[in-house]
């Protein structure tokens, strides 16, 4: 890791001096101007620490500083003075300087600690970065998987919200991944690098909810025995997700309505009014709309909370989604834990996943995947590994296609399911194998998939629109292929 530091003085053997002593650390990269005009002219060269003198002619450290900050208000800088004027000091560190040294005897022994001191804070601000493009990473739209018609209009929901700062309210059964989302919105929105602050409305005490909303003072009632800030400022400059929103009581919700409207709160116990800025995304398993007709849910604040719902289907309606996300577990499984590498579904393991009624949804089918890798003592995962209640979770063909059948039909080889991404998996005997084209070889799903998409991207000359037409599949999915199965797209 290495450090860029400038040194701006106008006293060229004061500059010469700093320079030599700084340079002396192989990790810093050191460069010196002698004026604030020339310094300014070399921000977006992206500095770490700027040593700045005051007095110097043309543009002085004071106004130097202050036009600094006003470009990099993060960015750390050392006032360097040969008087040791308290005023001027006083001054610069309301201005904004990270700290003030008077030149002299002990100027070089206070130069290193305060570079050591701005070296670990720039460390630490790289790192949180670092982990902050890795969240970043992990909840990518590209993470939520699946192909199916239902998952695409979802997709095309969720590019919407990142549009703005509209309040998101996600409606799904248990299990459909509902927090996900509301990560994935948070992350590629221009609020990803403030905070994602959560309240699971479900699992706080009722006379508690106010507090960690709002937050509370200290002595504002028995056992508050310090200040707490909730979840609003919390969340401030970023997204506050309330999770089970269906779960507040009458009155919080009267409480919440009026916080949404004036973006503004009151702690408990306090008297002081204190602004806010966070988007809010909210989620319920709940039927929000008959709560309404029951007189348990707010109206006003139904359409507060609602002004951009999504309803995430349940894995029973996604066809053939249920074994992509399946493979997806596998295989995430064997990259984080070493000793599984051989571990794959069985074709009656991949039929009987497929027509199970996953009452669960995602979530059970995770855990179910993850057990069965564990506790089979083979290379094949098979369907007593996977422990399903095949006599109650069986969900019928008719159900899960609409279409009269009363047995699962082969698909034509050639013909790809519409709004999917034009693969289409068997669903007889030949499970989890595919068909495309001409050829009747059997090859392992995810193999076929892959070949699928480098060939129509190779016919099509590096056109996505024109592959994804070819494959009959959405542009967005056909960007998701490309970049799971890592084809050069140069």
């Amino acid at each position: 890791m290495s450090y860029r530091l400038f040194v701006v003085d106008d006293d060229q053997h004061y500059a010469r001096l700093l320079s030599y002593r700084l340079d002396k650390e192989a990790d810093h990269e050191v460069q010196v101007f002698h004026s604030g005009e020339e310094v300014l002219k070399h921000l977006d060269d992206a500095p770490d620490l700027i040593l700045l003198d005051i007095m110097m002619p043309g543009i002085d450290g004071v106004e130097t500083l202050k036009r600094i900050k006003k470009q990099r208000p993060d960015l750390p800088v050392v006032m360097i003075s040969a008087q040791g004027n308290v005023e001027t000091a006083v001054e610069a560190m309301r201005l904004g300087a990270y700290d003030y040294i008077t030149k002299g005897q002990d100027d070089l022994v206070k130069l290193d600690k305060v570079v050591g001191y701005v070296k670990e804070r720039v460390a630490l601000t790289r790192e949180v970065e670092s982990l902050r493009g890795e969240v970043a990473e992990k909840y990518g739209l590209e993470e939520i998987i699946g192909d199916s018609p239902a998952m695409e209009e979802v997709y095309k929901l969720l590019h919407k919200t990142l549009r703005g700062d509209l309040t998101v309210a996600i409606q799904g059964e248990s299990g459909t991944g509902k927090e996900l989302v509301a990560r994935a919105i948070h992350y590629n929105s221009n609020r990803k690098n403030g905070p994602f602050v959560v309240v699971n409305c479900a699992a706080i005490p009722r006379e508690l909810m106010e507090s960690e909303f709002f937050g509370h003072e200290k002595g504002s009632f028995t056992g508050a025995h310090a200040r707490h800030i909730g979840k609003f400022e919390q969340a401030d400059g970023g997204t506050l997700f309330l999770d089970e929103i269906g779960e507040l009581d009458l009155d919080l919700q009267a409480k919440l309505l009026r916080a949404l409207q004036n973006r503004e709160i009151t702690r408990v116990g306090g008297d002081k009014t204190i602004t806010f800025d966070c988007r809010v995304i909210s989620a319920t398993n709940k039927d929000v709309l008959r709560m309404i007709a029951e007189g348990s849910f707010r109206e006003d604040l139904y359409y507060r909370l609602f002004q951009f719902p999504i309803t995430l289907p349940p894995l029973r309606k996604r066809g053939q989604d249920v074994l992509v996300l399946a493979h997806h577990f596998v295989e995430a499984y064997k990259a984080d834990r070493d000793g599984f590498d051989d571990k794959v579904l069985s074709k009656k393991a991949s039929r009987a996943i497929l027509h199970y009624n996953w009452p669960g949804n995602v979530r059970e089918l995770k855990n179910a995947v993850e057990r069965a890798i564990l506790i089979s003592d083979h290379e094949q995962i098979t369907v007593e590994d996977l422990m399903l209640d095949l006599n109650t979770g069986i969900t019928p063909w008719t159900e899960r296609n609409g279409s009269t059948p009363s047995a699962p039909p082969k698909p034509a080889p050639a013909q790809p399911a519409p709004g999917g991404d034009g693969i289409e998996a068997g669903v007889g005997d030949d499970l989890p194998t595919l068909s495309l084209g001409e050829s009747q070889e059997i090859i392992p799903l995810e193999e076929l998939k892959q070949q699928a998409v480098e060939r129509a991207y190779e016919i099509c000359e590096g056109n996505v629109d024109r592959a994804a037409v070819e494959l009959g599949i959405g542009r967005a999915t056909m960007y998701r292929l490309l970049k799971k199965y890592d084809i050069n797209t140069d």
